[in-house]
């Protein structure tokens, strides 16, 4: 039987209707580690650029299509026995990681996307003071303070859940040697006649969910994300008014606030 192309999972469809097993297509910078699991791999050059490692799951076009509609998902665990990778994805299946609030797990899996391409299959007690300041120093030429100091973040959490699985030293995490920049607080300050107008020119250009979450926003206070969230299942009648209960994303603590008259007519129209 001829050999299967791993190039074919990540061709066009345009050109995968025309593939014939014994074609021999090679595609640039796409690797096989183990013997079936695909990574779309940069050089050390591009990584400086800014490109990350990308996994896609089991080789071959059969699992990668699975992966693509939602039927499958690619391996976490597949990095050498109790190296960084490997601890990570031991957290991920433990009560710990499933009992945190969905924004704390996505901050994690940013901050993750930043640290696997560099120390994922390396031990932790092999990541020394000289390696994460050359890391983060790329981190900040290519991606800014912001997302410098969100992955420096997530190192140092996942430093600790690795020392409580007696991986690496306890309190000993060399990254604390490093001075992160801060990003800036945000400053941006809008006044109602501001907010009203861009309500209306959401509207007026047919972006009328966006018009909406702006509104509500304004009245409210919440977050964008929790803005985003609602659904009518949380609107809830008062005497005259109504308005959402909602749980925090970040808190995890209920709050329910009404909406103005106008809002409301936004909301229903």
């Amino acid at each position: 039987m001829p050999e299967q192309d791993p190039a074919r999972s990540l061709a066009p469809k345009s050109q995968r209707r025309g593939w014939h097993p014994s074609a021999k297509i090679k595609l640039k910078h796409y690797v096989i580690r183990k013997g079936k699991y695909g990574y779309w791999l940069p050089t050390p050059k591009m990584v400086e650029a800014g490109f990350e490692c990308v996994s896609c799951g089991v080789d071959g076009p059969d699992a990668w299509q699975a992966f693509r509609e939602g039927r499958e998902v690619p391996r976490l665990d597949t990095w050498p026995k109790d190296s960084i990778g490997d601890a990570f994805a031991r957290y991920r299946r433990m009560e710990a990681w499933k009992s945190r609030p969905p924004r704390t797990r996505e901050d994690w899996e940013r901050g993750w996307t930043f640290i696997e391409p560099y120390f994922a299959d390396l031990p932790p007690a092999d990541i020394t003071l000289e390696l994460l300041d050359e890391w983060y120093a790329r981190l900040l030429r290519a991606k800014g303070v912001d997302i410098a100091y969100r992955a420096m973040k997530t190192w140092r959490a996942l430093y600790n859940v690795m020392a409580g699985m007696k991986l690496c030293t306890p309190k000993a995490d060399p990254s604390l040697a490093i001075r992160r920049k801060t990003p800036n607080p945000r400053t941006q300050v809008w006044t109602e006649g501001e907010a009203v107008r861009l309500v209306k020119g959401a509207w007026r250009a047919g972006y009328r969910g966006l018009a909406c979450i702006i509104a509500v926003a304004w009245d409210t206070s919440f977050s964008p994300v929790d803005v985003r969230m609602l659904t009518p299942v949380q609107a809830m009648q008062t005497a005259q008014k109504w308005g959402f209960l909602i749980e925090r994303t970040k808190s995890g603590e209920a709050a329910f606030v009404t909406l103005s008259p106008r809002t409301q007519r936004l909301v229903l129209a």
